[in-house]
């Protein structure tokens, strides 16, 4: 799933101070957050300066000297007076100033030269081929720091004398050093292993990963930018100083790779994936880069590659996906731009080229790609936009156009893609959203469209107390398929794709399942006979498994198939005629399996064992394609549960 990055939130004031990660988004009314969230993990600070953590640990992300994931909050040190976080990356920075860091390292995010307590190389994947080291534990990376922001392939810190640091992936110039790294790739990706300085006197710095671009605000107001440069996000009409060339599609990418001087006056900035803003000292809000959407505000579609003024009055701003919303000084917001899914919240799905009020009273606003949220000065925390994982909160899985009321009592929300973190006045924590690696911390992996709270006092919250009981870092204990997967182990049904990992969620084949199948049967041998299918040959993995289902006539006709994926029709027919082809009754409820469908029987048959349900009360969704942690479980529901 790649739904990317979107852009940070500001509070009340025009906080000069290192910005929320690009990729997630965190309200408050202070400069540091104590909740934090990325794609699959989240971190929340309590008052005594004990950081907790929860959800994904497959890089060792949570701190808890192992890749076990949890879904309830893990206490992980103390004394931290900030977090942050990206994907499969943890910042934390300490009451002495010392920044600590853990998790994936494999583009050099953590500053340690690339060094890590687990290689979990990556095999024949070439992103991550032989060595991706990883700290499973958190490791000091510098001293005398006053703020970082974590990001999944880069890292930046401004240091108490005001000093702007950076390490990480440079393919892009990001890094801001020239493209100048101590690292290469086979492929010739550079990487800059520990941090570098990259200039002086910094107030604030932010970026986008999704965009790969850098900003940063220095004491004197003045506002630099760096990185890709392909919409003229850098404010310099798309100029740069390195260029890359396509010639399969006839195109160029532009990059600047040290910062230039782009505004004076500069209060605040924030980046979308296609364009950039900045709030001056005096209130008024410029804007650049693209406009195909109107996200510029200009009142037209076309694009500036130089700033222009917009608005004035303007408290912050957030840009999302081709979108962009201005709090103003006297607490109202104002959206405009992109309208899919209703993300300006303005009742319609029609894209604004001009501003356009949403609300008053409003104390901080935010958003990710395509949802918003503000927080109102009464406390109370609305939401808008997309709604796929229940993200905004309301009970629902409905898009809304309108904003929606979901908590009072609200003193700081984080997010990220489908998922929603709050801390309210009370102390409580609560989470909704899309959970699939337990990232709502409610101690399961189960999403939720309203609003749960997290329990610090929840069992298994120490991280020593949190050990291995997996073979496999991507299979937690408490996922569904976790004693499906370790039945199917034991009986050398099936392995990890990896030493470390499962895959659980990958697709399985035609091939695959008819293999593990027919493994879990005992491995009984075909008779030796050609093979009848024109696509099985004898050196496929699958050639006897393949020649044992069609004696058993699980399979028949002149091709198998057997790299396609396997769909939910066909994994239960196979179980079905394997079982030898039991009458049974016609199948009920289902709108998408009629009773001359022909896996109707199949289904009606794994329906009345148990052995799998329906996706929903009336559907049954024949047509899906089965992933290997759902193989796995119907294999052992039919056969070693």
């Amino acid at each position: 799933m790649k739904k990317q990055i979107s852009s940070l939130l500001l509070a009340m004031a025009l906080i000069l101070s290192l910005t929320a990660p690009a990729h997630a988004y965190s309200m408050q009314t202070e400069a540091s957050s104590p909740v934090a969230m990325s794609l699959s993990h989240a971190a929340y600070l309590d008052g005594s300066g004990t950081l907790w953590m929860w959800g994904s640990n497959t890089t060792g992300e949570l701190g808890a000297g192992n890749r076990e994931s949890s879904s309830v909050p893990v206490r992980v040190m103390d004394g931290v007076t900030a977090v942050s976080l990206g994907n499969g990356v943890s910042a934390a920075l300490k009451t002495d100033k010392s920044l600590w860091m853990w998790g994936s390292n494999y583009h050099g995010q953590l500053g340690t030269k690339g060094s890590g307590d687990v290689n979990i190389g990556g095999g024949n994947n070439a992103d991550h081929a032989s060595k991706h080291y990883i700290h499973t534990t958190p490791v000091k990376v510098m001293d005398d720091v006053a703020s970082v922001q974590a990001g999944s392939y880069y890292t930046a810190a401004i240091k108490t004398d005001g000093s702007l640091w950076m390490w990480g992936d440079n393919q892009y110039g990001h890094i801001g050093n020239g493209a100048q790294g101590d690292r290469t790739d086979r492929y010739d990706y550079i990487y800059q292993t520990e941090p570098v300085k990259i200039m002086e006197q910094v107030s604030c710095v932010t970026f986008n990963e999704d965009a790969h671009t850098v900003a940063a605000v220095r004491t004197d107001g003045s506002l630099w930018m760096w990185g890709k440069n392909v919409h003229s996000e850098l404010g310099n009409n798309g100029e740069g100083d390195k260029f890359y060339e396509f010639e399969e599609i006839d195109d160029i990418e532009v990059y600047q790779t040290t910062p230039i001087k782009v505004l004076d006056n500069v209060a605040s900035v924030s980046l979308g994936a296609n364009h950039s803003a900045a709030v001056k000292t005096d209130g008024s809000l410029w804007m650049w880069g693209s406009n195909f959407y109107g996200q510029l505000g200009s009142g037209s579609t076309t694009d500036s590659g130089v700033p222009i003024k917009v608005l004035d009055g303007v408290a912050a701003v957030d840009l999302g996906w081709s979108r962009t919303a201005a709090l103003k000084t006297d607490g109202s917001l104002w959206t405009w731009g992109w309208n899919e899914s209703g993300r300006l919240g303005n009742g319609s799905t029609v894209d604004a080229h001009l501003p356009v009020k949403i609300m008053d009273g409003v104390a901080a606003i935010g958003g990710y790609q395509d949802q918003a949220a503000a927080l109102k000065t009464d406390g109370s925390l609305w939401t808008w936009g997309w709604n796929y994982y229940g993200q905004l909160g309301n009970g629902s899985t409905e898009n809304s156009a309108v904003p929606v009321k979901v908590l009072d009592q609200v003193s700081a929300v984080s997010g990220h893609q489908g998922s929603m973190l709050a801390l309210k006045t009370d102390g409580s924590l609560w989470a909704w959203g899309w959970n699939y690696y337990g990232q709502l911390g409610s101690g399961s992996t189960e999403n939720s469209t309203v609003p749960v709270q997290i329990r610090l006092d929840a069992p298994a919250q120490d991280a020593a107390s949190l050990q291995n009981a997996s073979p496999f870092a991507d299979v937690s204990r408490d996922a569904y398929y976790y004693e499906p997967v370790l039945w199917a182990v034991e009986k050398q049904i099936t392995n990890g794709v990896t030493a470390d990992a499962f895959a659980p969620g990958a697709v399985c084949t035609r091939g695959e399942i008819i293999t593990f199948l027919w493994r879990a049967m005992g491995r009984p041998e075909p008779e030796p006979a050609p093979s009848p299918f024109s696509d099985v040959i004898a050196t496929n993995f699958y050639y006897k498994p393949v020649l044992w289902a069609a004696e058993q006539d699980m399979a028949s006709g002149s091709l198998f198939s057997p790299k396609s994926p396997c769909t939910r029709a066909e994994t239960v027919s196979f179980l079905w005629r394997s079982a030898g082809s039991p009458e049974a009754s016609a199948v009920t409820g289902f709108t998408d399996v009629g009773p001359s469908a022909s896996c109707a029987q199949a289904v009606s048959w794994a329906v009345s064992n148990n052995i799998v349900t329906g996706t929903s009360d009336v559907t049954f969704s024949p047509g899906d394609t089965c992933t290997r942690g759902q193989i796995v479980t119907l294999l052992w529901r039919y056969l070693g549960k």
